[in-house]
């Protein structure tokens, strides 16, 4: 369903429940109020006929010429005794019914219905002369008003439907305006993709906030695909570059082994040290790809839970001092450091901040475990070769060496740090780096500090 179809669709229809709900309190309102009004007065002559009653009372021919004097222009009158027999009856049309209410000693009002007819009537207490107390009862007809409250409702049911009918129309009206920049900027969003750039939407002054908003948003949008576009072909053309070499090297010597490789035994062994070398440069860088892959993807298989720092980090150092055959010195204030990450990508992440520490260093690695207040810190500390101030902003960057030569000899792939950045954005890690040439490089990853549990027996 359109969306104009479905903002004419939900106007109207709180419009029908508005308009509706105010017209049936506009009829009960008025109904019960004239009801009333003409029972209030129908009590006030009750009030007076009970009066001159009192005086007339002992002649039945002054208390029927007081009823006759009191008689309304359409009703009748009901004088019952105590035993609820009736003494009297005054009325002005023969057809009316001889029912009426039951004796009562209680003042009350109240609208009936004899015949189809209805009636507003009163009932009032009066001492007779034995001390007895009689009951008056007087009716009045009030078809006429029913009438009227036929006639509103018939009134009030056609300006519904009139009223409904304007307001399908003006919002159709209003609808069609309001969506018309819409469907505007929906048909230059439908040319934008029939173009091959990535085109950006001008953004009118005039238009709404709302608009306005969308059109800076899908321009956004447009940015971040071009970024990522140009990132990826950057990825694309770096990893050929990679692979390249590696290939170049094997093919040139594959074809010295298919001239020399029988006659020259130094050329054989040359040529598969080199093979077995490149082979195991490739394996690696696509390795390295492939764990760059997997670090984008990771958020699908993201699960953060608390994790004590220390046990981990432990964890790790002992998995790696018999790989890198150096000591890894921990430092720590407590046994107990608790943060919040996903197990696997922080394991992934310190991983690779230790062989980065271990290729470009030989003396043992410093891992230093540090907190306050508000946040815990790592330093994963070499003494390695250490890098230029001016390289510092770009170790990140996907397949950056600050220097290929040596990157090489180390088995760098450039991808290591950037896969790095990607797994700490992920569980919301600062990281910083402070190197200096020759004296070595700390790598500092910042954590907000969980709540801790003091339970040494987790």
């Amino acid at each position: 369903m359109k969306l104009g179809t479905k903002i004419q669709l939900y106007i109207t229809v709180m419009s029908a429940i508005v308009v509706i709900l105010i017209n049936t309190f506009v009829y009960f309102s008025y109904k019960n109020f004239s009801l009333d009004a003409e029972m209030s007065q129908l009590e006030g002559r009750g009030v007076n006929i009970m009066q001159e009653l009192q005086n007339a009372i002992g002649s039945d021919a002054n208390t029927r010429a007081v009823l006759q004097s009191h008689l309304l222009s359409d009703g009748f009158i009901v004088l019952l005794n105590e035993t609820g027999g009736q003494e009297l009856r005054i009325t002005t049309s023969a057809s009316y019914p001889e029912d009426f209410e039951d004796y009562n000693t209680g003042q009350y009002r109240d609208v009936v219905t004899y015949n189809d007819i209805h009636f507003v009537m009163v009932s009032l207490p009066i001492i007779w002369e034995n001390g007895e107390v009689y009951n008056l009862q007087i009716y009045e007809n009030i078809e006429f008003l029913y009438d009227t409250f036929n006639i509103l409702q018939w009134i009030l049911i056609i300006s519904t439907l009139i009223i409904l009918v304007v307001i399908y129309f003006l919002n159709r009206i209003i609808t069609n305006v309001i969506l018309k920049p819409v469907n505007k900027l929906i048909g230059k969003m439908k040319e934008t993709e029939n173009t091959s750039g990535y085109t950006m939407l001008e953004v009118n002054k005039n238009d709404t906030k709302e608009l306005k908003d969308l059109s800076e948003s899908f321009n956004e949008m447009m940015l971040d695909l071009k970024e990522n576009d140009e990132q990826q072909q950057a990825f694309i053309m770096n990893a050929s570059h990679e692979l390249k070499t590696p290939i170049t090297v094997i093919d040139s010597y594959s074809q010295m082994l298919k001239r020399f490789g029988k006659t020259r035994e130094d050329i054989l062994d040359e040529s598969i040290f080199a093979i077995s070398d490149e082979a195991k440069r490739m394996k690696y860088l696509t390795e390295q790809l492939l764990s760059f892959s997997k670090a984008a993807q990771a958020r699908e298989n993201f699960h953060p839970e608390k994790l004590n720092l220390v046990q981990m980090i432990s964890g790790i150092k002992n998995r790696l001092e018999p790989v890198y055959g150096r000591n890894i010195d921990m430092h720590y204030d407590m046994d107990y450091m608790f943060v919040t990450a996903d197990a696997d990508s922080l394991d992934q992440l310190f991983k690779i901040f230790l062989d980065n520490a271990y290729k470009y260093s030989s003396d043992d690695i410093k891992i230093d475990i540090t907190q306050n207040n508000e946040y815990t810190y790592v330093d994963i500390i070499d003494s390695g070769i250490g890098i230029p101030k001016e390289d510092i902003d770009k170790i990140f960057n996907r397949f950056y060496r600050v220097d290929k030569a040596r990157a090489r000899k180390t088995g760098g792939s450039g991808l290591g740090l950037s896969i790095a950045e990607e797994l700490a954005k992920m569980n919301e890690i600062k990281v910083s780096v402070e190197s200096a040439i020759d004296e070595g490089t700390t790598f500092t990853l910042k954590f907000d500090r969980a709540k801790e549990e003091e339970d040494e027996n987790q």
